[in-house]
C-alpha cells in the first residue's frame, strides 16, 4: 500500500505517542496497548524531519494503516514514505475538541458540564450543514473540517465516539431519553418522520 506524505509534523500537546514495533502490509504492531478505535497518524523521518506518512486506527496492540487525507492539496508534491519499525504514532489528537449530540437542552447542558476542560463545538454549526438526519460520513466530514476528535452521543448511555473511526472509546451513565428532533439545536428543525433516532445513532457507533 502506498502511503503519501501530506503535512509536516507539529507538536500536539493533548495527544500521546506509541512506537511501531513492526509493519506487515497495512497492519502495524504497537509497543503498548491502545484502546480499540483510537485514531492517530504515523510520523516518518524524511530529509531530517518528521512528517505524517499515514493514518492509523488502533485494534489494541495492532493498528490498521490508511492514507492520511486530512490536508490533501493537489498543488503539493506528495513524496512516498512508508511507515517502518521504530516510527512513532501520535494518537488521540483533538480529543479535547468535541461535538455533543443530545435530545434536548437539559441533557445538552448537563453533558457539557462534564467537559469543562474541553472545547465544545456548537451543535448549531453542525446543523447548519445538514438537510436531513446526519449520516456517518457527514459526522466524519464535519469533524475533519472543525478538528473535532470526539463526538459525544447522549443515548441510553453517554457514548464518547472517536470522530474518525466511530468506535465508542468510552461509555458511562444510564439514561432514558427520547429524541423528538434530530438533536438539540437552536437551528431550524428538520422533520424526522417518526424515526427512532436513538436506535439510528446507536447503529452508527462501533463497539
Amino acid at each position: 500500500m502506498r502511503i503519501f506524505v501530506l503535512i509536516m509534523f507539529a507538536l500536539v500537546l493533548n495527544a500521546y505517542q506509541v512506537k511501531i514495533l513492526n509493519v506487515n502490509k497495512n497492519m502495524v504492531t504497537f509497543d503498548k496497548y491502545v484502546k480499540k478505535g483510537v485514531n492517530g497518524y504515523v510520523l516518518c523521518p524524511y530529509e531530517g524531519k518528521n512528517i505524517i506518512c499515514a493514518k492509523v486506527v488502533s485494534e489494541g496492540k495492532r493498528g490498521r494503516l490508511s492514507v492520511y487525507g486530512n490536508l490533501k492539496n493537489d498543488a503539493l508534491a506528495l513524496p512516498v514514505v512508508l511507515p517502518e519499525a521504530g516510527d512513532n504514532v501520535v494518537l488521540a489528537k483533538d480529543y479535547d475538541r468535541i461535538l455533543i449530540i443530545a435530545p434536548n437542552q437539559k441533557e445538552y447542558l448537563l453533558t457539557k458540564s462534564h467537559y469543562k476542560n474541553d472545547t465544545v463545538i456548537s451543535a448549531d454549526v453542525f446543523a447548519s450543514f445538514l438537510d436531513d438526519l446526519p449520516k456517518k460520513k457527514e459526522f466524519i466530514g464535519f469533524a475533519k473540517k472543525m478538528d473535532i476528535g470526539k463526538i459525544v452521543f447522549v443515548l441510553d448511555k453517554v457514548y464518547e465516539v472517536d470522530a474518525n473511526s466511530f468506535y465508542a472509546i468510552k461509555k458511562y451513565g444510564s439514561n432514558s431519553v427520547k429524541y423528538k428532533e434530530m438533536f438539540f439545536t437552536t437551528y431550524p428543525k428538520f422533520d424526522i418522520k417518526d424515526k427512532n433516532i436513538t436506535a439510528y445513532y446507536k447503529s452508527l457507533i462501533k463497539e
